[in-house]
């Protein structure tokens, strides 16, 4: 007897969780084309397009970003940022002194605060994920 009260509550409650809509999938790839967000001396490019915001607030953000040759110094990098590289080569330049040079395929993660040298060697994309305040803005000076 119990069973058979207790299978009419479980069809229900199946019936209203499928009456939810669930997010759908958000596709970013390399095709993903970036707005342009600043011409530096009327032609080093810089675009980004955000994709998608994972909470109300906009603290976390996924999107792409892309930039012609060129050298900065970032200071105190507002966000944490995990990078993949789409395209082109990138070299980091610790404060330290220490660098690295990245590439199509690799990854990394830039900690929120850094300070150093951001020098795109050949024109480069990436898809990111930004967590931090999405009105902050990077601080920078050009050294090209």
């Amino acid at each position: 007897m119990r069973l058979a009260i207790l299978f009419p509550l479980v069809l229900l409650a199946s019936t209203a969780a499928a009456d939810t809509k669930a997010p759908s999938i958000v596709p970013i790839d390399s095709a993903t084309a970036t707005k342009e967000v600043a011409l530096r001396n009327g032609k080093i490019y810089f675009g980004e397009t955000i994709i998608y915001t994972a909470d109300a607030d906009g603290k976390v953000q996924f999107g792409v970003w892309e930039a012609d040759a060129s050298k900065t110094k970032l200071i105190d990098y507002p966000f944490t940022e995990y990078v993949l590289m789409l395209s082109g080569v990138l070299a980091v330049t610790n404060d330290d002194g220490t660098s690295r040079e990245y590439k199509a395929g690799d990854t990394f993660v830039i900690p929120k605060g850094f300070t150093g040298i951001w020098h795109v060697r050949e024109r480069m994309k990436k898809q990111h994920i930004k967590i931090g305040d999405p009105a902050a803005t990077t601080k920078s000076e050009p050294l090209d």
